[in-house]
């Protein structure tokens, strides 16, 4: 189900039930700038944290997300309408992530020695240094609203970066309410931020930024660079694709149409890298359609049961 906008806020419904969730205010371009401008204030801090300094900050958010996964689950549940099982993989991929770069971010940062192969380029000595980029803007989409944000925010932090956010607008209360609980409950550095709105917040976003990351369809990302040529801004985009599956004769037939089911179904199919398209070598063509259509029809679209709620 599409928001429904007023001038100032937007509508966040549940698209499993109809039911409306909340109001959220959008951010004018005004506002956008000076979040923006707060968190880039407090950069140089972070940075000066270094690698352990940083991972100690991320581990703190990484323990609540732990202690609070209940929590965030009902919230992704209430605006996005997943059921459980499928909700839980975002927090726990964030928390794996956390893991990952905290323990290699500084060899994957760390300084790097050159040694010129010329003779005429030869000097005492020659290093290569990362240095972040002040502040981040990550602008994702509704399908998977905290591993595509955080997904990215995570090794931007963990680089020395200050990030802001602008979720997609239909799902935008997960990443709020962990940015919230970043400065409010956890107590971290004031250099993380959300905000909400459409088109207009996203370009005072990408205006403002030193990188824009973009998840989202090849459409709007043509939009996100051209806005981010003006300033000469680095983009990094993961736009949508069309991703083939393809079945041979002699491959394992049943296992095929099990991959496809899974692979074209979860997330009722909402995924960057799901199977839309389907090439059948001939020979195996019609015990494939049987058994994959056969695996679809064990399949039903709605919210699983919910505490406190009658079962829809």
């Amino acid at each position: 189900m599409e928001p429904t906008m007023a001038a100032e806020s937007i509508s966040v419904m549940n698209p499993a039930t109809g039911k409306l969730i909340q109001e959220v205010t959008i951010d004018t371009p005004e506002r956008v700038e000076s979040i923006v401008n707060r968190v880039r204030a407090n950069q140089p801090a972070w940075e000066a944290l270094g690698f352990k300094g940083r991972r100690d900050w991320l581990n703190e958010l990484r323990d609540w997300i732990l202690d609070n996964s209940e929590r965030i689950l009902d919230t992704m549940q209430a605006e996005t309408g997943k059921v459980r099982a499928d909700a839980s993989n975002e927090p726990a991929y964030l928390t794996d992530l956390i893991n990952f770069y905290g323990s290699r971010a500084h060899k994957f940062l760390g300084e790097d020695k050159v040694r010129p192969h010329n003779i005429l380029a030869a000097s005492h000595r020659l290093r290569v240094q990362y240095r972040p980029h002040p502040v981040v803007g990550l602008i994702s989409p509704w399908n998977f609203p905290l591993i595509l944000s955080f997904g990215d925010a995570i090794p931007a932090l963990m680089a020395g970066c200050a990030v802001v956010m602008k979720p997609s607008e239909v799902t935008p209360l997960g990443v709020h309410e962990i940015v919230k609980a970043w400065r409010e409950e956890i107590g971290g550095p004031d250099i993380l931020g959300s905000v909400t709105g459409t088109a207009a917040t996203a370009e005072a976003l990408i205006d403002h930024s030193d990188f824009i990351g973009f998840t989202g369809s090849d459409r709007v990302g043509k939009m996100v660079m051209k806005r981010a040529a003006e300033t000469l801004t680095p983009v990094s985009l993961e736009l949508g694709g069309k991703d083939p599956m393809i079945v041979m004769d002699g491959s394992n037939i049943e296992r095929a149409a099990n991959a496809a089911a899974f692979g074209g179904m979860m997330n009722s199919g909402q995924i960057c890298m799901s199977v839309e398209r389907i090439y059948v070598e001939e020979p195996a063509y019609d015990e494939f359609v049987t058994r994959l259509t056969d695996s679809v029809k064990e399949l039903r679209q709605g919210p699983d049961k919910i505490a406190g709620e009658s079962e829809v």
